[in-house]
Order: C-alpha cells, then structure tokens, then sequence
C-alpha cells in the first residue's frame, strides 16, 4: 500500500506541475495574473519540500473569479494529500470537482484523485461513489473525453460530440485508464466482499481492456467466483490464469484442489501431471496426492513410482517410512509381488525395533507367494502380536496353522489351530482343528 500512495503522489506532482503548461484545451479557462502568480509561488515552496508554507500561502487567498477558487481548491487538495492531510485533501479536491468549474479533463482527473485517496484510506464506501461516476459520466470519443453517461449512443450525443472537438484537442485521459477504474472498482468491491459486484466489474474491466487477460483481474474474478461457490466457473478462470503465468505453482494447485472439490479426479491428475511437466515442485503432499489419484485411475505402478521417487529424497525417517508403506500397498495392488515384499522390507528397516505394525502386511505377503519359512519368521518375530486384540492375535495364528501344513509339520499346525481357537473362537480355527486331526491320523 506504502508503495502505491507513493504512486499516487508522484503522479500527481507531475500533473500540477503540467497544470500550467497544458495545451488539452484550445481555449482553456484563465487564471488571474494575480492568483496564478501565488500558485506558482506554493508551487516553488511545495518543491522545497515547505508544504505548511505553500499550504498557509493558498489557504489565505480570496479569489473572486469561479474558476480561479476551483483551481485553487484542487491545488490545496494536492498539498494536502501530498502533507498526508488526507480529510483536508478530500475536502478540497471535492469541492473542485463539485463545481462543476474545471475543463472537463481536470475534473475527471481530479474526481479519479478523491477516488484514490479514499481507497488508499480503506473509506471503500465512499470510494465508490467516485470511481463509478468517472465510468459513467464521462466517455472517449475519437481521444476526446466528453461529460456524457456511457450508455447514450454516439448518434445522440452528436452535438455535444461536434462541440467537444471544437473546443479540445486529443485527451491526455487514454482508455486505458478507463480499464484501471474497473479494476480499482473491482477491488473495493472485493473489500467489501460483495462478490457479484466485483464480477461484475471485472466483466466491465474485461469489456474494455486492450491488453489481453490480466491476472489480477482474472485473480479477483477468481475470489469471488470461490466465494460464491462457482466452481466450474471458478475452473474456467484458473485456466485462463495459468495461460498467462503457466510458471506459478499456486494457480497448478488450486485448479487440482477445485477439481478434486467437484469430483474430477481424471483432471485433477492431469492438471498434477502438467504443472510437473512444466518443471514446477509439488509438495511432498501434492505427490502423494498425485500418487492417489494414479492408483484410483487404475495405474498403481505410477503411483508406486511417483511415491518411490519421493521416498528417496526424504531424509525423515517417519516420513519415508509412511511413504514406502504407501508404496508397498500400491505396488501389491499392482500385483508386483517382489516389489511388494522388498519394500515391506525398506520399510521395516527404517525403524526395526518399532516395526510391528508392518510386519504382519509382509507375513501375509509371503504366505501367499507360498514363501512359508519366511513368512514363519514374521509371524513368530515377537513383535508382531504387540497392540492386536485377541481377534487379530487369532488370526495371526491361523496363518502360521497354514504355513505348518504346507510345510507338513502337523503337530505344530494343530497347537497353533488351538490357540487361534482359545483367543477367538471361530469357524475357520474349528475347521482347521478337524481337518488337521484327520490328516494326522491319516499319516500316523
């Protein structure tokens, strides 16, 4: 904000500066040999930085002339506001504006000055009133600006066109000032939350603007289009963002964030897929949220490389062990059994003395690969039982029965059958301890 007060200040020495030397106008009004004299005596006071002297100089003048007051009253106001008198600079460049006594440039210039200032001060209110009078009531006609309401066609105000051109040369006031009071018109709205307001400014912004999109514009658009909870319209506005500033990960993020919102978890990969091409770094969480959404589209193997590529630059031993957990769930959903097995491992190694939450995943891995020594070693590591109720102590027991009778050690099995059945009585402990005692009698 300091920066743009600053701006604004410098902009508006320039103007006063050029107050006297404007050939705008080929008639323009006249001061007073007498008080342009004292304005250019302030004038030499302001530029030795003695505001309070060209202040008090201008203050105690009594013009008689209506045009010479109005001037004054803008110069006052410009010191003012330049003296961070903010009230006074209100005061006197409103009723500068107010009477209606300066060229037609002037005074559009100096309403855009109370517009500003009143912005500057967070007075959104009454900043408004300014901005949405200077887009109404004045237009640029062949560069000539005419106190005339937009919206009357240029056939009507034929005459005061024709007249206009008669007393004016080219406007120094460019369309493209124009465009910047919608976009200001937009921001105060976006500071009193008024979301359909700021809309619709930015379509007015937008409706004039020669210079292509523009991302604080589409930036506000974007706001209140979340705000309204627009969110296809919200995903159109990020696109065209990204069209214009492809390099900034924020906008990357919020399209996949909006996409997600509103079900689209094809696009919300592609859009990751994309800001990654475009050599831009996700977040750790963005990639395992990448990761997901390649598991969800049917292509765990992605998901498990992404997570591995990950994995290897995390230097925190929690956070790459829940990555390669990850991981090793991805690559048994992609039925890549010894990619599985091995980085059920990795991850048991990380911590090894803290490991039993991942030790049964890497037992059940092996029985079913028909790895049943191996898996024997997990199942009876005394790790694996820590934290289990008895309903999955007893399960963890049934897969040792199973692994005892593939290795034809019965005896065991059935011992194992038993336990199973005493910490969780169930169908599959009884069964086995009936199916097991008949193979024992078989081969004894």
């Amino acid at each position: 904000m300091n920066h743009y007060l600053n701006k604004l200040k410098s902009s508006w020495l320039f103007v006063l500066m050029c107050l006297f030397a404007s050939s705008t106008y080929a008639n323009p009004p006249q001061l007073t040999q007498f008080i342009a004299g004292k304005i250019q005596a302030a004038q030499a006071l302001q530029q030795q930085e003695r505001y309070g002297d060209a202040i008090e100089l201008l203050a105690e003048l009594t013009p008689r002339q209506a045009y010479d007051q109005a001037f004054v009253k803008r110069v006052l106001g410009i010191f003012h506001w330049q003296q961070e008198n903010t009230d006074q600079a209100v005061k006197y460049l409103s009723l500068a504006v107010e009477s209606q006594l300066l060229p037609t440039e002037q005074t559009w210039m100096t309403q855009r000055m109370v517009a500003d200032i009143l912005l500057s001060q967070q007075k959104y209110k009454q900043a408004l009133p300014h901005y949405y009078g200077l887009v109404n009531n004045y237009v640029l006609l062949d560069g000539v600006l005419v106190n005339s309401p937009l919206k009357a066609n240029r056939k009507a105000d034929g005459n005061s066109h024709q007249a206009a051109k008669r007393n004016n040369k080219s406007s120094n006031i460019k369309i493209k000032e124009f465009t910047e009071l919608w976009l200001r018109i937009a921001q105060t709205h976006y500071q009193l939350r008024e979301w359909d307001k700021v809309l619709t400014a930015v379509r007015s912004y937008e409706g004039i603007s020669t210079q292509g999109d523009q991302v604080q514009a589409l930036n506000l658009q974007l706001t209140a289009q979340s705000q309204l909870q627009r969110w296809p319209a919200a995903i159109d506005t990020l696109g065209r963002i990204i069209a214009v500033e492809p390099d900034k990960l924020l906008w990357w993020q919020q399209l996949a964030g909006l996409q997600l919102r509103i079900s689209q978890p094809q696009a919300a990969l592609t859009t990751l897929i994309l800001a990654q091409r475009q050599g831009l770094a996700l977040s750790v969480q963005e990639r395992r949220t990448l990761a997901q959404l390649y598991a969800q589209q049917g292509i765990p193997e992605q998901a498990a490389r992404e997570l591995g590529l990950l994995a290897a630059n995390i230097t925190d031993n929690d956070e790459r062990q829940k990555l390669l957990t990850e991981q090793a769930q991805y690559w048994q959903m992609a039925k890549e059994w010894n990619k599985a097995i091995g980085t059920w491992r990795d991850v048991i190694a990380l911590s090894p003395s803290d490991a039993a939450e991942y030790r049964w995943p890497l037992a059940q891995l092996l029985l079913q690969q028909g790895r049943y020594e191996l898996a024997l070693l997990e199942l009876n590591h005394h790790q694996i039982k820590q934290g289990k109720t008895n309903k999955e102590q007893a399960a963890i027991e049934l897969a040792k029965v199973r692994s005892y009778y593939k290795l034809e050690q019965f005896d065991r099995a059935i011992t194992h059958a038993k336990l199973a059945q005493h910490l969780a009585p169930s169908a599959s402990a009884k069964g086995w301890l009936k199916y097991l005692q008949q193979v024992r009698q078989i081969n004894s």
